[in-house]
């Protein structure tokens, strides 16, 4: 008896899955950012990554604030990853003195301006003697010279400030406060300052608490590093 025509045939071919990219936004010295343009609400579900040639993948949404943070931290993990990698091959090129320690994206708090917009991305690193504010990530050894700002790390306090969140504040959020963002007038979680010896202060915030750990260790080392090579 002849088959069903709904029944299968062997030859058919089977199709393939494939990921089929919309848009794709290399992470090598990009920077995520969990806030409202120029406001100080930070959404609870939702965050936007930012790559170092200006491509933007939008605001990305997620149905639950536990599945924004897990993507938040998988991101964030590449994107640091990566810049070991390009700190260990800036380090090549650097004597043993000049290595970079510790590098990447924070927001600094605008001071004495009237501005919506209150903080502003900036690119930090600490290497050898040095701390540098750059507005863009040093991609060369040239760019080296080209930072905003420079300060000897034995001149330089660094300070945590006290207001802290955990890293499950979206989730606490959600769950429990149900809003749908934080708002911030004063002051965002995970800020630090740096205050130089004559005076000049900066304020800077991170997305994550692990990285204000981060900075916070590497400062103390780069620190202790210098006062060895001068001691």
């Amino acid at each position: 008896a002849p088959s069903s025509p709904s029944s299968p045939i062997a030859k058919d071919p089977r199709y393939e899955k494939r990921w089929l990219d919309t848009l794709s936004v290399p992470l090598s010295m990009a920077r995520i950012s969990r806030y409202k343009a120029g406001t100080e609400k930070l959404r609870w579900n939702a965050f936007e990554v930012l790559a170092l040639d200006g491509v933007s993948s939008g605001i990305l949404r997620f149905y639950t604030a536990q599945d924004g943070t897990d993507w938040l931290r998988a991101v964030s993990a590449n994107i640091r990853e990566l810049t070991l990698q390009n700190m260990k091959m800036a380090n090549k090129c650097c004597s043993p003195s000049d290595q970079v320690v510790h590098m990447g994206w924070v927001n600094e708090k605008l001071q004495g301006a009237d501005s919506s917009q209150t903080f502003r991305p900036k690119f930090l690193a600490l290497k050898g003697p040095s701390f540098y504010v750059f507005s863009t990530p040093p991609v060369s050894t040239f760019d080296w010279v080209r930072a905003e700002r420079t300060y000897h790390l034995c001149e330089v306090l660094f300070k945590v400030h006290k207001f802290w969140l955990t890293e499950d504040c979206w989730l606490q959020a959600n769950l429990y406060l149900g809003l749908q963002d934080f708002d911030f007038e004063d002051q965002r979680p995970y800020c630090f300052s740096i205050v130089a010896g004559h005076g000049k202060s900066h304020v800077f915030n991170v997305e994550l608490g692990s990285e204000l750990a981060m900075w916070e260790k590497s400062f103390q080392r780069a620190t202790f590093m210098e006062v060895q090579r001068t001691g």
